[in-house]
C-alpha cells in the first residue's frame, strides 16, 4: 500500500461541486483528454495521415508517454507498465434535497509519471454507464528544487503536461470534477492529485491503464485522505442517461 498522509480540509466547511462534462480545454492543467478529433467540436487541431491502404485515419500523438523517475533520488530502474483495472459501479446516496452524490474519501498522485486511462467495451451511445474524473491542483510549498523543463510540443500535435506538480497536498478548495463518456480516454499529468477511478451506472468498466513505474511505493503512489463529510460531487447535474445509471446505484 502507497503511504497515505491525513490532513484536515484547509477550509473549515464541506464543499460540494458540480461535475461538468470532459473536454479538452477545461481538463487542461490537469492531464490530456483522448477522443477522435474527427467526431469532437473545439479539439485542438492535430496532424493525421492515411494509413492502412486508405482504409484508415492515424492521428499522431494524441497524447504524451513519458516519466520523470530520474527526479526520485533513488536510482531505482523505471519501466513501463500495461496494467487492467476492472472499476466496479461506485455506490452514491441522496441528500435531503434529492441530489445524487459522491463523496471524495481519497486523493492520490503518482508524482514521475503520466498516467493514461483507456476504457474498453464503452460506446459513447452507452450513456447509462460512464466515468468520473475528480483532480485537484497542488498547493505550493517552498521548493529549492529548479522546475523541469518542458519542450514545447511540435506544431499540429496535443498541448504538453509539463513537468511534476512539486510535493504540496492537494488543494481542495479548487478541486474539480469531469463525468466522461465510454469513448474518451484521460491522461493524468505527472503529480496531478486525482481520485480513484468512479465508475457510474449499471456496469463495470474494463480500463487498461498505461504508466511508468519503479516499485518504490512512495515513488509510485501517494495518497491524502479526506475527512468525512468535507467534500462530495454532485453527479445529479448530468445527462438523462448518466442521471438514471447513478441513481442505479443509490
Amino acid at each position: 500500500m502507497p503511504p497515505s498522509t491525513k490532513t484536515p480540509n484547509p477550509s473549515p466547511s464541506s464543499r460540494r461541486i458540480p461535475a461538468g462534462n470532459l473536454d479538452p480545454s477545461s481538463f487542461a492543467p490537469f492531464g490530456q483528454v483522448i477522443q477522435n478529433p474527427a467526431t469532437h467540436n473545439g479539439e485542438p487541431k492535430m496532424t493525421k495521415a492515411s494509413a492502412n491502404q486508405g482504409t484508415a485515419t492515424k492521428w499522431l500523438d494524441v497524447t504524451e508517454m513519458r516519466n520523470w523517475y530520474g527526479q526520485a533520488g533513488g536510482g531505482k530502474e523505471d519501466r513501463a507498465v500495461v496494467n487492467m483495472f476492472v472499476c466496479e459501479p461506485r455506490r452514491l446516496r441522496e441528500d435531503s434535497k434529492g441530489e445524487v452524490v459522491f463523496d471524495v474519501r481519497l486523493l492520490e498522485r503518482h508524482p514521475y509519471t503520466l498516467q493514461t486511462f483507456i476504457p474498453m467495451g464503452l460506446g459513447k451511445e452507452n450513456t447509462g454507464t460512464c466515468y468520473l474524473v475528480i483532480v485537484a491542483p497542488t498547493l505550493p510549498i517552498p521548493d529549492l528544487t529548479p522546475s523541469p523543463t518542458t519542450t514545447p510540443p511540435p506544431p499540429g500535435s496535443i498541448e504538453a503536461v509539463g513537468g511534476p506538480k512539486g510535493s504540496g497536498p492537494p488543494d481542495l478548495d479548487d478541486i474539480q470534477a469531469f463525468i466522461a463518456r465510454g469513448d474518451q480516454a484521460v491522461t493524468y499529468g505527472p503529480g496531478t492529485w486525482h481520485a480513484p477511478m468512479v465508475v457510474l451506472g449499471e456496469k463495470p468498466i474494463e480500463f487498461v491503464v498505461v504508466q511508468y513505474a519503479n516499485g518504490v511505493a512512495n515513488d509510485d503512489c501517494q495518497e491524502f485522505e479526506i475527512d468525512a463529510d468535507v467534500l462530495s460531487v454532485e453527479v445529479s447535474g448530468g445527462g438523462e442517461g448518466e442521471t438514471q445509471g447513478a441513481k442505479a446505484r443509490l
